[in-house]
């Protein structure tokens, strides 16, 4: 099979275009209530930054990572594609009163800093959006110092192969931007793959309202049926979804998301790796 650079590029420009149209529809959306907001301070205590720590927040959207560990560490970086969304944290930002974070346009894959400039890197919610995820860890792990650390976190799938699949085909009929989410080893190994050790895994339970998570990405009506569906087939005693859908006793419909945090720490080695 032949390799074709150019194909590559365009896919990559392809998805981000995607990304783009899909958050620039959801900024508004990303306040600091609701699922935007949610499982902050469980990261912020796990990580546990120094006052001294610059950080960067790499796809940031409205930078509630960033914003979260802002009044713990002396600065932040936050990057994203979407000028929407970094619009919207910088309003929340301005009206919060922090004023130790920078906004900048960027892609995640090639970070716009020499090497060894952070002693903290994070995304939050990134990997499975992205075109390719160890792309931007390696991004990640090379911006960050010997000696400091990067912090993954995200959506985590199940070990099993077709229930995987099954999640992911139900994120990108909601979100047709949605590139694949990754199971716990899968992402451990893209940090080790760079020469980072991982110090930290923490995982934590999400749950989301259905109907709240098709709306914020304007789903359309018969795709939300189809999913409904498919979540109701599974309560009935179908196969999994990974999603692990509930009705309460209002029969209102959510599904669990978890989520997890993987810290790791750059070494030395890891600048032969990058």
């Amino acid at each position: 099979m032949s390799f074709d650079a150019h194909d590559v590029t365009t896919s990559m420009n392809e998805h981000n275009a995607a990304v783009r149209r899909q958050f620039a529809l959801q900024a508004s959306t990303f306040t600091d209530t609701g699922f935007a907001a949610k499982g902050l301070d469980w990261i912020v205590d796990e990580v546990n930054p120094s006052s001294t720590d610059l950080m960067v927040d790499v796809a940031a959207g409205a930078a509630h990572l960033g914003r979260a560990f802002a009044s713990r560490v002396a600065h932040v970086s936050a990057l994203d594609l979407t000028p929407e969304m970094l619009e919207q944290g910088r309003a929340l930002a301005q009206a919060a009163g922090l004023g130790n974070i920078a906004y900048l346009r960027g892609d995640a894959i090639s970070l716009p800093w020499i090497s060894d400039q952070f002693d903290l890197a994070a995304c939050r919610l990134t990997l499975h959006q992205v075109a390719d995820p160890a792309l931007v860890v390696c991004e990640m792990v090379r911006v960050t110092r010997p000696g400091g650390r990067v912090a993954v976190i995200d959506l985590t799938a199940p070990d099993s192969p077709p229930t995987a699949a099954e999640m992911n085909r139900i994120e990108r009929l909601r979100d047709p931007s949605h590139g694949r989410t990754l199971t716990l080893n899968e992402t451990r190994s893209l940090l080790t793959d760079v020469g980072a050790e991982v110090v930290l895994v923490s995982q934590h339970d999400q749950p989301v309202d259905v109907e709240d998570w098709m709306a914020r990405t304007a789903t359309p009506t018969a795709v939300r049926e189809t999913i409904r569906r498919r979540f109701d087939d599974e309560l009935g005693g179908g196969p999994a979804t990974g999603l692990r859908p509930a009705r309460d006793g209002e029969g209102v419909l959510t599904l669990t998301h978890i989520w997890t945090l993987t810290i790791a720490v750059v070494g030395e080695s890891s600048a032969e790796s990058r």
